[in-house]
């Protein structure tokens, strides 16, 4: 899936597989785990991020209610700040919008984490009441 947004027309996702694994384990560092933890020994995301073919980073989409998706992303520290986060968010929600039932993407991140929340608010996200200690924002995935 390819961008059309921003000025990073060469940023893509794809499904991960095996051979990533070793790649986003390597690519975690101390603000990754400030954020998102210490992660699985043998990440497997659902989608990669990547520029040039080259895997920058990952975004996921674990579900959290009916026709409601809880979106993730992470990208790798040589590799920020440089807007693929938020190229590779918005072709997770075309995607989800235009092949699953999803109608809401919640994103929850960690109220400190500046430049996530940054992301969520620049993809027209909204800010609801905190969930378990994090920023909660949603926004509707338009089909």
């Amino acid at each position: 899936m390819q961008s059309g947004y921003g000025l990073h027309p060469l940023v893509s996702i794809r499904p991960s597989t095996l051979a990533d694994t070793a790649i986003l384990v390597a690519g975690r560092d101390v603000e990754s785990r400030r954020f998102l933890g210490n992660g699985p020994p043998d990440a497997s995301p659902a989608f990669c991020i990547l520029v040039s073919g080259e895997v920058v980073g990952w975004v996921d989409r674990p579900w959290l209610l009916t026709c409601e998706v809880n979106v993730g992303y992470n990208v790798l520290q040589a590799h920020r700040p440089r807007g693929y986060a938020s190229c590779a968010v918005r072709l997770l929600f075309d995607h989800l919008a235009a092949n699953t039932e999803h109608t809401v993407a919640t994103l929850l991140i960690n109220p400190h984490n500046e430049g996530s929340l940054r992301v969520a608010r620049g993809l027209g996200c909204h800010r609801q009441p905190d969930f378990d200690g994090n920023a909660c924002l949603k926004v509707e995935l338009t089909r």
